[in-house]
């Protein structure tokens, strides 16, 4: 927290302490024969302003924590979102793929069954016509 306080702002601020103390300092300093030191000077509001302008970069950190917050949250609701239309969609997709196999399936069944059904049919005709090309030629010799 130390850091957001301005160097210059860190010396008025000791200034302002040392001024506090009051006169014993400077007493003392007159009887050793010691130069006054700088005091300060009082600057109408200055520790107010510093701790206003402190308190002020604290509110915009907050509001920018608070604005990237947002903004993380909507991205991932709306990630969020997006993966689960993709599910959505793809189990919709594979229940109509689903749904074309066995379809296509029983399709193949009756095919097969028809196919079955024909061969025996043609077995049957060229039984027939084996039968009905020899009685022919029976008779054509007879």
């Amino acid at each position: 927290q130390a850091s957001l306080i301005d160097t210059s702002d860190a010396a008025e601020l000791t200034a302002f302490v040392q001024d506090a103390q009051g006169s014993d300092d400077t007493a003392d300093d007159e009887a050793f024969g010691r130069p006054a030191a700088a005091t300060y000077e009082s600057k109408s509001g200055g520790l107010v302003d510093t701790l206003q302008d402190l308190l002020d970069k604290a509110e915009s950190q907050l509001d920018e924590s608070r604005n990237k917050e947002t903004k993380a949250k909507y991205d991932y609701e709306m990630l969020l979102q997006s993966g689960e239309d993709e599910t959505k969609f793809t189990k919709k997709d594979m229940d109509d793929a689903k749904k074309s196999i066995a379809a296509a399936s029983e399709k193949l069944s009756t095919a097969e069954g028809e196919l079955t059904v024909a061969k025996k049919e043609l077995a049957g005709d060229v039984k027939a016509k084996g039968a009905l090309h020899h009685d022919c030629m029976s008779r054509a010799q007879s």
